[in-house]
């Protein structure tokens, strides 16, 4: 099962598309707002069960891994590659950044897409984390601008 995950890399900035699953799903309220809240904050259930000494290293690993070798697909002409990734975009309006879904291809990103039709839940997630997602966004650019 694949879910697009949307927005940011932190906490309530990461998005779940829950409505865009792959294959379809459908949840109960409860079980859509405890199923969102595991994905967002999955990384702090980690740290917690660590007692504070270590991250969700090895998830971050894999999927790395994983992303790298659909970048890899699309570099050798795989047609279709499509992920979602932390890109600069214009395709929502007010943020510089933003994970979406892109196409990926024998250049790097051929396309960026929008996010497409969310829930009414979906929208207010979206809505609710944007100071936090441009706050971190200008803080990255910042670090990378003093750190050239």
């Amino acid at each position: 099962t694949t879910v697009p995950v949307v927005g940011g890399h932190a906490g309530t900035t990461i998005v779940p598309l829950l409505s865009q699953s792959n294959p379809g799903a459908t949840f109960s309220d409860a079980e859509r707002d405890a199923l969102t809240h595991r994905i967002m904050f999955g990384g702090d259930e980690v740290v917690k069960a660590k007692a504070g000494g270590g991250s969700a290293t090895l998830s971050m690993a894999y999927t790395g891994a994983e992303f790298a070798d659909r970048v890899m697909a699309g570099l050798a002409g795989e047609a279709g590659v499509k992920e979602c990734t932390f890109v600069a975009t214009d395709k929502v309006p007010g943020a510089a950044f933003f994970s979406l879904p892109v196409t990926l291809g024998k250049d790097g990103v051929d396309t960026i897409h929008d996010y497409g039709s969310v829930t009414a839940h979906e929208a207010k997630l979206i809505e609710d984390m944007m100071p936090d997602l441009l706050a971190q966004a200008k803080k990255g650019v910042e670090w990378a601008a003093a750190n050239k």
